[in-house]
């Protein structure tokens, strides 16, 4: 299987292959190759949801880890008790309750159809 060609790596290829290549396209090339390169590396600021969406996870949490460790909860529960994500639906909050699990931090328990949820 060959390689994806990148712009970048095109870039690199003509610099090197190309050495009867006038000065200042030379220049040009390996500017824009160095564009590329620190477009590539900058860090992007996360969109504003997903921002929001951590917000609520972590609100989500402290209000589990400040229950006694026998109490649990439903997705419903959560949407009624926990006001940074009062009136969101119950899909969002599971979507939101799906990533804690994932990370480890909360634990789904399964008792009689019903899931409920605690911290770890």
């Amino acid at each position: 299987m060959t390689e994806k060609m990148t712009y970048k790596k095109a870039l690199d290829y003509a610099i090197q292959n190309l050495p009867d290549a006038p000065e200042d396209v030379t220049e040009r090339l390996t500017a824009l190759a160095a564009s590329l390169e620190k477009k590539a590396t900058e860090r992007k600021k996360p969109a504003a949801q997903v921002e929001q969406d951590e917000k609520d996870k972590t609100a989500i949490l402290d209000y589990l880890r400040s229950l006694p460790d026998t109490e649990k909860r439903t997705i419903t529960d959560l949407i009624k008790e926990v006001d940074a994500i009062s009136g969101y639906s119950t899909p969002k909050v599971t979507s939101l309750v799906g990533g804690l699990i994932e990370s480890g931090n909360v634990v789904k328990v399964v008792e009689k159809r019903r899931s409920y949820f605690k911290a770890a």
